[in-house]
């Protein structure tokens, strides 16, 4: 191949990979990223306002401490008179499982 025949397949390649393609992903991912950008920056006003509506609920007394910080119930022993009820399973089993569910 002679050198001018090179030069056209090299600026061919070069005009190829330089295709409107290659723009239009660039500004797609410009419009990804400010997207992202703007959610992020929603999302810090909402915690931000979350936070102040607790801090006022709190200096009311209208907002209940962490549940952590409440105490655990007391266990307690609970004998229930299941005599009459739907079962299902062996009556002399060692544990059984209560299914409470109201369908309203």
């Amino acid at each position: 191949m002679s050198k001018a025949s090179l030069a056209w397949l090299g600026i061919i390649a070069i005009v190829l990979s330089f295709s409107p393609a290659v723009a239009q992903q660039s500004d797609d991912l410009k419009a990804l990223r400010q997207e992202i950008e703007t959610l992020k920056q929603g999302q810090s006003a909402i915690q931000k306002d979350l936070q102040d509506i607790k801090d006022l609920l709190r200096a009311r007394g209208g907002l209940a401490p962490p549940a952590a910080a409440l105490a655990p119930a007391p266990i307690q022993d609970i004998a229930l008179d299941l005599a009459g009820a739907p079962t299902k399973g062996a009556p002399a089993a060692k544990v059984t499982l209560v299914d409470y569910t109201d369908y309203q």
